[in-house]
């Protein structure tokens, strides 16, 4: 029922109503080809019962008739007065003959029951012996002339009237016979008649129930698709743009609209994802430029994107001075022994994306570290490595694993952070280098600050040591003047 509920469904509207009416057309066809058909057989059987039952029986009685005419042409042979009323009765006993022989004949042509043919042989037998009962009748009175007591006495004799008697009876028993049949046959019309009747009406219920039933399958072919499809509508206006859009296959005005609603929910899908992306690369950004160190910087953006993205594990690994890149932060991550935390350009996945400057995409990778919590782990169905570029510049590669794929959404977010991380990083990078130089400005003028008040010092001894020359110059002075003779300095003391 479902399959052909389907297959109605894939119709075209018109395809469908033409359908309908047809099959009322077909239904209304069915009765009245079976009421014509029947009125036909109808038709055929009061001809036939006209024409074997009814004619039949007109003629057999005709021929009863002429029979009586027979015995009354003959009585009235045997009592005429003369010879002109004699032969005009011996010329009506055989038009009375020949008429009998005719209409019999004609009613044997309608006999086919066999009750009806053995009377009529019967009758003939009879007949043949009343006729010959008849010739020596009228031989009798040919010979007698005008005393026929001898003809009389032979026609008024008991074998003579047998003879007429059984073929009367004969006649009138065939005649029973044909009305027998042909009441036989009136009832046999009237019970198919009725039958005409109660298969029209049967004709008539079972198709206005079929017609009523495929109606309701028709109209179900139309109403179930427009409700999945409204259903349809009605979500994606609610936001459910993943929702898939059903009967897009329909070759049918329902596939048209299933087919643009499609296209609708693909702007839809685009505009939410395009919302989606915008979203969380602002509130991500934003988190990112509230971060005061590369640790929290890194720690923050894998930790903030893996949750995004419903991944399982991320890493984000930084260039370093000396060309290597380092692990710096990771999200569900578990050192293990035989992993290194270092990659040199063109080492590993990690190395391979910071020399190519592309994104790795690998799905369902073989011998790749598992995905794991406190209740088991499991192997990834895919991972991707993106380099984080600055000015032509590898600042960093992150590597992300998940369950599941990736999708177009998340690739496109994920191209639209790295960027934004990069910035962030080299904004960090460009602070970092601007608070040291600031730091070492400012040991530097500390230094020079020491310096200029150590100077200080130094120019005050000096002036003081000066001075202190200067007097003891003046004192040597004040004794070389009052000395009158020269004097001999030794030493300081």
């Amino acid at each position: 029922m479902n399959s052909l509920l389907t297959a109605i469904e894939k119709l075209w509207l018109n395809t469908k109503l033409v359908i309908g009416f047809s099959f009322g057309l077909v239904v209304a066809a069915a009765i009245g080809i079976s009421g014509l058909s029947s009125l036909a057989t109808m038709e055929a059987e009061m001809e036939r019962l006209y024409e074997m039952d009814l004619l039949g029986i007109s003629h057999i009685q005709e021929a009863n008739i002429n029979l009586v005419y027979m015995g009354r042409a003959m009585r009235q042979a045997m009592i005429a007065q003369d010879d002109a009323a004699r032969d005009k009765a011996v010329a009506q006993v055989a038009t009375a003959r020949q008429t009998l022989r005719n209409e019999l004949a004609e009613g044997r042509k309608r006999l086919f029951r066999a009750e009806a043919i053995a009377r009529h042989d019967q009758f003939q037998r009879n007949f043949n012996k009343f006729n010959e009962n008849v010739e020596h009748a009228l031989a009798m009175m040919a010979r007698e002339k005008t005393n026929p007591s001898a003809a009389a006495k032979f026609v008024s004799s008991a074998e003579f009237i047998e003879t007429v008697n059984s073929a009367d009876d004969d006649l009138t028993a065939l005649t029973e016979i044909k009305k027998r049949g042909s009441h036989d046959q009136l009832l046999a019309m009237k019970k198919q008649t009725q039958a005409t009747r109660q298969l029209a009406l049967l004709l008539l219920i079972g198709g206005i129930i079929a017609a009523a039933g495929f109606g309701v399958l028709i109209g179900r072919s139309i109403k179930r698709p427009n409700e999945r499809l409204r259903n349809s509508v009605e979500g994606l206006a609610a936001g459910e743009v993943a929702a898939p859009i059903p009967h897009t296959d329909y070759p049918n005005e329902i596939g048209i609209m299933a087919r643009a609603i499609q296209v609708l929910q693909g702007i839809y899908r685009k505009a939410e994802d395009t919302r989606w992306i915008k979203s969380h690369s602002a509130e991500i950004g934003a988190e990112l430029q509230q971060t005061e160190d590369f640790k929290t910087l890194a720690q923050t953006a894998i930790s903030r994107l893996a949750t995004v993205l419903k991944a399982g594990h991320g890493a984000v690994y930084v260039a370093s001075g000396d060309g290597r890149l380092t692990l710096l932060a990771s999200y569900g991550y578990r050192e293990r022994k035989h992993l290194s935390n270092s990659f040199a350009i063109g080492e590993g996945l990690v190395g391979q994306c910071a020399m190519e400057k592309v994104a790795i995409t690998l799905t369902a990778p073989q011998d790749y570290l598992q995905i794991n919590s406190g209740l088991g782990e499991a192997p990834p169905a895919c991972i991707a490595v993106l380099p984080v570029i600055h000015d032509g510049r590898v600042l960093a590669v992150l590597e992300i694993a998940s369950f599941q794929q990736f999708t177009e959404r998340d690739t496109l977010l994920l191209d639209t952070l790295t960027p934004a991380l990069a910035i962030s990083m080299e904004i960090m990078d460009r602070n970092q280098r601007t608070r040291d130089l600031l730091v070492a400005t400012q040991e530097q003028a500390e230094r020079m600050e020491k310096q200029a008040a150590q100077l200080e010092e130094q120019t005050v001894e000096m002036e003081a040591q000066q001075a202190e020359l200067l007097e003891t110059e003046n004192w040597f002075r004040s004794i070389i003047e009052t000395a009158p003779d020269g004097m001999l300095v030794i030493n300081e003391t």
